[in-house]
């Protein structure tokens, strides 16, 4: 398999978007982080945003999008964002509780039939942190050796039900372990409090409030403006990749969105209108566990002080999408590639230093 010849040339052909509010140079220093790492990381194709006070100063795509159909990439590129997903599952919690639908420290038995009794001392809390103690069926070859099913062949009722009744790994509130299975019992209670499916109460609550056209689903589902596939490498060399995420899953990963939708969320977040003050210190305000460790994660978003003393939230999804939020500063740094596992995991944090520091 030959390697596509991506000319750096194209990094620099993309129309872009620069407010007159932006730092001077921002474009300049963009092009060149992006550059050095979709050279080093061999990404296709690749978007980047910049929200600064209310206001979206930079929107610009690099790359391709379509390797196969030399499609550019641009502002408006579609993107799965994976696991960046769960931001928004945990902005429609804080809507929901504000609707008073829900308690977040409430039992999950509160809002879910069929609970065990070891399990009654889960809070809804507890699934958005992670720290719920539940045996996670996903990528779990205890699940499919007892079951003698995969995860793709069982219904959402019978992996959930199997995480319920294993043994919990601890109690809750006691250890921090990231999974899917929280974010599936998330989707079942928003579903049930929201009388509705999980895609359109995210339409409802946070989409439609923000004029977001965001869309939920995994490779079956069309999305207008998004390929059906990412890439990867294998054996050093480009391949396609899938990205499946079927509908139980949504609340942990199935979002797909441009870096300019994306802006939207930051712009309305720093205000009060959307979300209140006290409902952003609960999302941003990491766990500590009762051994006194933080862990560097609050209600859906990773919260923590960088070496350069700044506080910052925000998420990373599938190696290929960053999403971070300096709120102190006001600055969100969003980019969106199309190269699974790229672990470009910096790049915003230099964009951000850069520019704004």
């Amino acid at each position: 398999m030959s390697k596509p010849i991506i000319p750096l040339v194209l990094i620099f052909l993309m129309s872009a978007s620069l407010s007159s509010g932006a730092p001077a140079g921002l474009e300049d220093i963009v092009d060149d982080v992006v550059a050095t790492h979709m050279s080093e990381k061999q990404i296709p194709g690749m978007s980047v945003a910049v929200v600064h006070q209310q206001r979206l100063v930079f929107a610009k795509g690099y790359g391709l999008a379509s390797i196969e159909l030399d499609v550019k990439a641009n502002a408006d590129t579609v993107y799965p964002i994976s696991s960046v997903s769960r931001i928004f599952a945990s902005v429609l919690a804080m809507r929901l509780v504000d609707a008073s639908l829900l308690d977040l420290d409430k039992s999950i038995a509160e809002f879910l039939d069929g609970v065990p009794a070891d399990k009654k001392a889960i809070s809804v809390r507890h699934l958005l942190q992670h720290t719920h103690g539940l045996e996670d069926f996903y990528d779990s070859d205890a699940y499919l050796a007892e079951t003698g099913r995969s995860m793709n062949d069982s219904s959402t009722q019978e992996l959930v039900d199997w995480s319920l009744n294993r043994p919990p790994q601890s109690a809750p509130g006691d250890n921090w372990s990231y999974g899917v299975v929280g974010y599936v019992i998330l989707g079942q209670i928003f579903e049930n409090v929201g009388g509705s499916s999980y895609a359109n109460l995210v339409q409802e609550h946070v989409f439609s409030t923000l004029d977001m056209s965001g869309s939920f689903g995994g490779s079956e589902v069309v999305v207008p403006g998004r390929r059906p596939l990412l890439y990867e490498l294998i054996d050093d060399e480009v391949a396609g990749h899938v990205v499946d995420f079927p509908e139980r899953v949504w609340p942990a990963g199935g979002l797909n969105m441009s870096v300019v939708e994306m802006a939207k969320l930051f712009i309305a977040i720093s205000g009060d209108d959307f979300i209140n003050q006290a409902a952003k210190q609960e999302l941003w305000n990491n766990a500590t566990l009762p051994s006194g460790e933080a862990t560097n994660y609050g209600l859906g978003w990773m919260s923590y002080v960088t070496s350069q003393d700044r506080w910052v939230v925000g998420h990373e999804g599938g190696g290929a999408s960053w999403v971070i939020y300096y709120p102190d500063l006001d600055l969100a740094v969003i980019a969106l590639s199309n190269m699974s596992g790229a672990r470009a995991d910096i790049l915003p944090y230099e964009i951000a230093r850069a520019a704004f520091f």
